[in-house]
């Protein structure tokens, strides 16, 4: 055998080698990648299963608390205080419950009146009041009010300040669309008034919600943080900012049980007069619950409502992660 069929030879197990170590290296990525795609969807489905468990283990928490305690919820209640942790298959899980009253409703700016909504003039001046709070000028603040009533009111008629279909569905508007015509059911909703979306977005995301509740603006004082301020001295028009820091500051962890008690234990402060209704208890709540694995992590934020009748009820969930 010749020299040059040798190399030829040499050559050609070279290339045979080089393709099947290409083939196998193509063989073993995609290996790779669906098995890391079937750990993924062995995650998702346990995921689930785990969040809905931990939903239901927070309902029994709250009833267990609210059946027949439903006077006082305050900072040191178990509910709030003793987050549901445990562990499996190494994964962490931890669900954490927070009162979701914290917070302005922005669906309380509208009554229900037979078939339409109307402007609630209480929730009205509270928000007027938060805004002015955070320095927003009057005209813009009027604007804000308009067109978030015009948005949920089922009229075409435009408030003062306020836009209709006549605007969301024009040449010059994009996304084309109209008005919803109902409650907000997210907060990211509000994106979609021209007068929100001229203020720093976390300002709205910080401190104010969606809750379906039409009635007076209402908070559970005896739960509120260092950072809720805003929201206290916006339902007490009389008190200053330094007065509500004051007042969430020194709350005992205990609570309130009564507006006599808060009064009298701030006597030096006025209280006399209120925009929205002083709870001292809640009956909504936020469930965030967290998974966390050596390679994937997911979490869900829940929010449900403790009825009269009782009974709690999921009214939203989002996940994230799965």
């Amino acid at each position: 055998m010749s020299f040059n069929t040798k190399g030829v030879i040499l050559i050609s197990v070279l290339m045979v080698v080089l393709i099947l170590s290409s083939i196998a290296m193509v063989f073993g990525k995609n290996f790779l990648t669906s098995l890391k795609r079937s750990e993924y969807i062995e995650f998702q489905t346990i995921s689930l299963n785990v969040l809905r468990n931990i939903e239901t283990l927070a309902l029994k928490k709250v009833d267990q608390e609210l059946r027949f305690n439903s006077g006082v919820l305050s900072k040191n209640n178990f509910i709030l205080t003793n987050d549901l942790v445990f562990k499996f298959n190494e994964a962490e899980v931890r669900g954490k419950i927070e009162d979701a009253s914290r917070c302005f409703n922005i669906n309380s700016l509208v009554n229900r009146n037979d078939n339409n909504f109307e402007a609630s003039l209480n929730s009205i001046d509270a928000f007027v009041r938060f805004m002015e709070l955070v320095e927003i000028e009057s005209n813009m603040i009027d604007d804000m009010v308009d067109q978030i009533i015009d948005w949920i009111d089922t009229d075409i008629n435009p408030r003062e300040n306020g836009l209709e279909d006549y605007y969301y569905s024009g040449p010059l508007h994009n996304p084309q669309e109209y008005s919803s015509k109902r409650l907000f059911v997210s907060i990211d909703e509000l994106k979609n008034i021209p007068a929100i979306r001229a203020i720093n977005w976390n300002l709205i995301k910080d401190n104010f919600c969606t809750l379906p509740i039409m009635s007076k603006l209402k908070i559970n004082v005896n739960t509120l943080q260092e950072d809720d301020y805003l929201l206290l001295a916006a339902i007490f028009p009389n008190i200053s900012l330094d007065e509500a820091k004051y007042i969430i500051n020194t709350t005992p962890l205990s609570g309130f049980s009564n507006l006599d008690e808060l009064k009298e234990f701030y006597m030096d402060i006025d209280l006399s007069e209120a925009l929205g209704n002083i709870a001292f208890t809640s009956n909504i709540f936020n469930i965030n619950t967290r998974i966390i694995t050596a390679n994937f992590s997911a979490s869900s934020r829940t929010k449900l409502i403790y009825g009269n009748n009782k009974n709690g009820y999921i009214i939203s969930r989002t996940y994230n992660g799965i």
